[in-house]
């Protein structure tokens, strides 16, 4: 075991490289024991001078944690997480700004690909590195912290910048103009593309918004607006795929706690929203979420905001997305023609 008081560069640099090889692909025998012990160290001294180096180890391995982890190890992650957060911001900061909150317009999802900076904090304030004291403030601590939980508990968290990632915007800008019919890009080509973007192990998020993205825009691939017949094969192919995916954990959700999907254009952009952390921020904001303890779920208007990545909700969404397309490439003449 190795002693983290006093933790050498080796030290860090040893934790560093087995945290790095966990993966979405990693067995839970391998990667529980890690995580565990990772959220073990971090849960018993949320708020320490040590804290940085065990939530960065939790970010390197939140690939396999916003998969298919053990249930052990999710919720020991996440209740660490939960505690660095609300102890590390409690803490004195004068700063105007965090390195985390400058990374917001590219940060999607997938937080484990890019770098904290943490752990090179950590060797920089060894050498006197004058960036360090701002990485390694508690306040930017409990950012990635945030960040983190709410890749793992999509729609769960406070307090995460409001800015969805650039090329996300931009998405959403080509997907409203199609849902409005007045699109200004080639809707065949987009709508093929989209189809096509679900990972083979998608976040919590990014399949919520796979599938809602796929329900906004069925009612244009099935319309006589498209007429290549690969554009609705392929979003069906893409929405079955996206259902297997689903966990058959049971709602939760009372009557009428679903989000209403009756306006495409909004679907359209909350579809990217629900891709990012800043993007689900956009979300809660919009829906003027004030929640009275870090973890709570809600807005204002009684609507859970989890709701939108409820496994019951989106299978509802993707059949009727399925349906909608099957039935229209059932008439191969109108809507759906033959290619020339």
């Amino acid at each position: 075991m190795i002693n983290t008081n006093n933790m050498t560069v080796e030290q860090v640099e040893q934790f560093a490289d087995a945290w790095q090889h966990i993966n979405d692909a990693s067995p839970a025998a391998e990667a529980d024991p890690l995580v565990l012990d990772c959220a073990r160290r971090l849960a018993a001294d949320p708020g320490g001078d040590r804290a940085h180096v065990w939530v960065s180890g939790l970010v390197a391995m939140s690939g396999y944690l916003a998969w298919r982890p053990g249930a052990a190890a999710e919720r020991a992650a996440l209740d660490a997480l939960r505690a660095a957060a609300k102890a590390l911001d409690s803490r004195a900061c004068s700063h105007d700004g965090h390195p985390y909150e400058a990374a917001m317009d590219s940060v999607e999802d997938e937080v484990w690909q890019g770098d904290t900076g943490l752990l090179t904090g950590e060797l920089a304030a060894r050498d006197g590195g004058v960036d360090a004291e701002r990485v390694l403030c508690p306040r930017n601590v409990a950012g990635w912290a945030r960040l983190v939980t709410d890749v793992l508990a999509p729609l769960t968290v406070r307090r995460i910048p409001v800015g969805a990632p650039e090329d996300h915007q931009s998405r959403i800008d080509d997907l409203s103009g199609i849902v409005s019919d007045y699109p200004y890009c080639e809707p065949d080509e987009v709508l093929a593309d989209e189809a096509g973007r679900l990972p083979s192990r998608p976040t919590r998020g990014v399949l919520a918004g796979y599938l809602v993205t796929m329900n906004a825009t069925c009612w244009y691939a099935a319309s006589e607006r498209i007429t290549e017949r690969s554009v609705p094969e392929a979003m069906i192919e893409g929405i079955r795929a996206a259902l297997a995916l689903l966990s058959d954990g049971e709602c939760t959700h009372g009557p009428g706690e679903h989000p209403d999907t009756g306006d495409p254009e909004h679907l359209a952009q909350v579809g990217y929203f629900l891709r990012s952390p800043g993007g689900r921020a956009e979300i809660a904001e919009h829906h003027g979420w004030d929640a009275e303890e870090e973890g709570d779920e809600g807005d204002e208007e009684g609507e859970p905001l989890d709701a939108w990545v409820c496994a019951a909700f989106l299978r509802g969404l993707g059949q009727e997305a399925l349906g909608a397309l099957t039935d229209a490439l059932a008439n191969t003449s109108d809507p759906i023609a033959e290619p020339a």
